[in-house]
């Protein structure tokens, strides 16, 4: 029995030598890894990668299903056919040595060294085709550190490389500008030498703004006063035309402001005292509107149109002017003057603002000798509402308006007997 157990032992024995022995010779290469190595002057880490990959490439179709023996025994061959084909590849360097470990992960250790002239400074030309220059600082803002990222990629590299190593720039650049302006496509251009030239042209994506409208407006002086204020005001609106919609919103405060320098740099906003505000609404047709009001009076001038109203005094012109005390109180004096009839009629009267959209107080008809209780409620640009009451007659009144634009409006009136629309000419 010992001698039969003796037998069994060596003859497991031997099977798992055959075994091992057949497994060895039919090993095969099943991956190929590879590292690159530079001289003094390495190139970036992008570009490493990219040798490597390249490399990995080759020795995939040189190495993976050989038999491992048939790589150790041939390998000065194959490490000889590696560099001769990276020598022809890797244009601007030098194949200094190549060494392959044999395995079924099969490593491929590359040794470069650059040959030539190398790139020593980059330039960064940027082209916004039809964008006003006087953007070209917000956009250079926006472009941040892009030269400093080109230069990483390509100072230092031989200026042979640069061309296939274009790509490689090409993915950075675009990859970095989709973050810094992503209303924007990139084409790029690079012009190699010691001093490389690198050529961004932006295209816009997207909606672009084909007209600018700038509107300039007061509720506290009359609109006319501001007429000589326009043609600079809107001139300072026509870079925005051909730029992205997406691009006009993003940075609008930026717009805002350089719209309001331009406002207050006017005469007209140093003799009233004028306080600006703004508002933009971005589309293919963006509307800038600016407010302009004076802290020290109200003062406006309307002409009233009255359709469907069966009486005599159906046009009529009224002046208000008004003087605030502080922020909140206004004293005032309404003027109105009736053609049909020649007449006028004086109402003082005192307002005070409840809050940012709502004004009411009370007035007195010099003329009825009746007083009348008001409120103002702005809804929002356009629509507005007021209400009146004459407390001695019981007589409401209320008018829902929509401003047309800064000298037009239109009115609707309800009062406990009758309705009609109002046409406001606002001066």
């Amino acid at each position: 029995m010992r001698f039969l157990f003796l037998i069994a032992c060596v003859a497991s024995i031997v099977l798992v030598g055959l075994t091992g022995a057949a497994a060895a010779e039919v090993a095969t290469v099943e991956t190929v890894t590879v590292s690159v190595q530079a001289g003094d002057a390495p190139p970036p880490s992008r570009v490493i990668k990219r040798m490597e990959q390249s490399i990995a490439t080759v020795g995939d179709h040189v190495l993976a299903g050989r038999k491992v023996a048939d790589v150790d025994s041939g390998k000065a061959s194959y490490e000889k056919l590696i560099k001769e084909i990276f020598d022809r590849v890797l244009v601007g360097y030098s194949v200094q040595d190549v060494s392959i470990t044999p395995g079924p992960t099969s490593h491929i250790a590359v040794r470069i060294q650059p040959w030539g002239d190398v790139v020593r400074n980059v330039v960064v030309e940027t082209d916004l085709g039809g964008v006003s220059p006087q953007l070209g600082a917000l956009f250079k803002s926006d472009m941040g550190d892009v030269e400093d990222k080109v230069r990483q990629v390509l100072v230092g590299m031989p200026v042979d490389s640069v061309d296939w190593a274009g790509s490689v720039t090409k993915a950075v650049i675009r990859e970095y500008l989709a973050g810094q302006l992503p209303e924007f496509r990139t084409n790029i251009e690079i012009n190699a030498g010691q001093t490389t030239t690198v050529k961004l042209a932006l295209v816009p994506a997207g909606p672009v703004v084909k007209d600018v409208r700038v509107m300039l407006r007061s509720h506290t002086i009359p609109n006319f006063l501001l007429i000589e204020a326009r043609p600079s005001v809107e001139e300072a609106g026509h870079p925005l035309r051909g730029l992205p919609v997406a691009f006009v919103e993003r940075h609008g405060d930026y717009f805002k402001d350089m719209l309001l320098k331009v406002a207050a740099a006017q005469p007209v906003t140093g003799r009233y005292g004028l306080e600006m505000t703004s508002t933009l609404r971005a589309g293919a047709t963006t509307e800038l509107e600016i407010s302009a009001e004076t802290t020290r009076y109200n003062v406006s001038l309307e002409g009233y149109l009255d359709m469907g109203r069966n009486e005599k005094n159906d046009t009529s012109a009224r002046l208000h002017v008004g003087q605030y005390l502080g922020r909140q109180d206004e004293l005032f004096m309404e003027v109105t003057f009736i053609p049909a009839s020649v007449t006028w009629e004086f109402v003082p009267g005192w307002g005070h603002r409840l809050g940012p959209q709502t004004v009411a107080g009370i007035k007195y008809s010099l003329s009825d000798k009746q007083g009348l209780i008001w409120m103002k409620q702005d809804l929002s640009d356009r629509w507005s509402l007021r209400l009146e009451r004459t407390p001695a007659t019981g007589t409401n009144e209320a008018g829902l308006r929509y401003k047309l634009h800064e000298f037009l409006s239109a009115e609707y009136i309800f009062t406990n007997h009758n309705r009609w629309l109002r046409l406001v000419g606002n001066l």
